[in-house]
């Protein structure tokens, strides 16, 4: 790291970050190689449910690729995937395209956000710094600031270093996110709940129903149709 980059990561930020990965996990945590998720997504227009769908994620921490499915049911109706490379989308309507530049940077940004981020500690960050007690939505905590390859977001803790809520700018305008129902996965303490807000409105909230921790995934898994 260089003398910028560390005057940039203040010493307390970089502890405070390595408790909250011994929150999440410890060795668990930065052992992570691979995950899958499938969850459900519900949408919301004002304070009704819109729309409900399945949400897989795929994983590769190590080639940083990333993969999202959304289905409709049964049906699959929207790939959006990341690597090294660049991104690709794949839509029921449309079929394959490229994925536009503003959204691959976000998809590729969610390597070093939400829990996921957490698994670094204090380690390879850009900028570290705590900014206090901060409420966001209605939940309160401390916070630190952190940016890790160009991803920068606010991460709200509690007593315990545990991840409960995050802040940060996306093509959405300003992203908050809740965290809630902590679950321990093979050894790693995941949210099974999230809320998030656009610019302070609610307009999604994500519930876990499957979570494995270094599934096998081969260059099958990112294939699109």
């Amino acid at each position: 790291m260089s003398t910028l980059a560390l005057a940039q990561v203040a010493p307390d930020a970089a502890q405070v970050l390595e408790k909250m990965r011994q929150a999440h996990g410890g060795q668990a945590l930065a052992s992570l190689r691979t995950y899958r998720e499938v969850a459900t997504l519900t949408t919301f227009s004002g304070p009704q449910a819109e729309h409900r769908l399945t949400v897989v994620s795929f994983v590769d921490f190590l080639s940083q690729r990333l993969r999202v499915e959304y289905r409709d049911g049964a049906n699959l109706i929207q790939v959006l995937q990341v690597s090294p490379a660049g991104g690709q989308s794949w839509s029921a309507i449309s079929g394959r395209k490229a994925l536009e530049p503003t959204l691959t940077k976000e998809l590729r940004n969610g390597l070093y956000q939400t829990w996921y981020g957490l698994r670094l500690g204090g380690n390879g960050r850009e900028m570290a710094r705590l900014e206090g007690r901060r409420t966001f939505g209605d939940v309160t905590g401390q916070a630190v600031v952190v940016r890790t390859q160009g991803s920068q977001t606010t991460y709200l803790f509690n007593a315990q270093h545990q991840l409960v809520a995050e802040r940060y700018q996306n093509s959405q305008g300003q992203l908050t996110v809740l965290y809630s129902d902590l679950r321990l996965v093979s050894g790693i303490r995941i949210p099974f709940r999230a809320r998030l807000y656009a610019d302070g409105d609610l307009f999604a909230e994500v519930t876990v129903q499957e979570a494995r921790v270094n599934p096998t995934l081969g260059p099958e898994t990112f294939k699109l149709p």
